[in-house]
């Protein structure tokens, strides 16, 4: 099973972070259609001074990694896993059976009715 506090749910995946809001952009693993993740906004507290830039850096780091798990999370609920190959791909790209063949990717079930 995938760690979603260490790795991308899916193959592809892309920062969208700026230094007011984090973001991310996971592609599904098949046709590479992209899902977005909600933004979160940076919070650097209420300080009356200016932040020095190393603690603002520890602030943002932990702040983006928090919420790369939190999208990495929802990742996991917006693309399918199949259970042949294991890929992360989109509802276009997932096959939900009705009767006989398991839910499984396209490809997969390409492989399943020639092979």
């Amino acid at each position: 099973m995938v760690d979603p506090t260490r790795d991308p749910v899916t193959v592809k995946c892309a920062d969208r972070s700026t230094l007011e809001e984090f973001s991310f952009s996971f592609f599904c693993d098949l046709c590479g259609k992209e899902w977005q993740s909600a933004r979160y906004g940076f919070h650097a507290g209420d300080f009356a001074a200016p932040l020095d830039p190393k603690v603002f850096q520890l602030l943002w780091s932990a702040q983006h990694n928090a919420a790369f798990e939190r999208a990495n999370q929802d990742a996991s609920y917006a693309f399918n896993r199949c259970p042949v190959c294991g890929r992360w791909v989109c509802e276009a790209c997932f096959y939900l059976a009705e009767t006989g063949i398991s839910d499984i990717c396209m490809d997969c079930l390409g492989e399943h009715n020639h092979g």
